[in-house]
């Protein structure tokens, strides 16, 4: 390989992504308009992640509909050998303090498992699920018996 000194100053690609329900609709009616919460607020949320130097490796991205509307605006965390994590019940016009503190601690363990006690506190109520990426060791038939 030969040797390139611009190599070094390439960013590192993507761990994973932040995925924002983009048809999420604002859940206070007399906020909604012509532009849907969900497509504000993946925008809002790439401007404040770029601005991040330790989150630089998180890809914002506006998703179809997460699912799960009744706890509108939805984020989910995705990326290759690392646990999702879907968090519902956003406030598209809050603080996002909690929401790219616990994108920190996900991007900085090495298979995305952010342990209970290393949660955000704004962040707990508003977990819906998380799902362990395939490759993970522990996964077992079940059992037929």
């Amino acid at each position: 390989m030969c040797w390139n000194p611009w190599r070094r100053r390439l960013p590192k690609p993507p761990i994973g992504q932040l995925q924002v329900c983009a048809p999420c609709t604002h859940p206070d009616r007399e906020k909604r308009g012509p532009v849907r919460a969900g497509e504000l607020f993946a925008s809002r949320l790439a401007t404040e992640v770029a601005a991040r130097p330790e989150l630089a490796a998180l890809r914002v991205v506006a998703a179809p509909c997460i699912g799960n509307c009744a706890a509108r605006c939805r984020v989910s965390f995705a990326g290759p050998g690392r646990w999702s994590w879907l968090i519902g019940g956003l406030d598209p016009g809050a603080p996002t303090d909690g929401l790219l503190d616990f994108a920190r601690r996900w991007l900085e363990a090495p298979d995305g498992f952010v342990g209970k006690d290393d949660r955000p506190k704004p962040i707990r109520p508003l977990l819906l699920g998380r799902v362990p990426p395939p490759e993970l060791a522990e996964f077992r038939e079940p059992s037929t018996g």
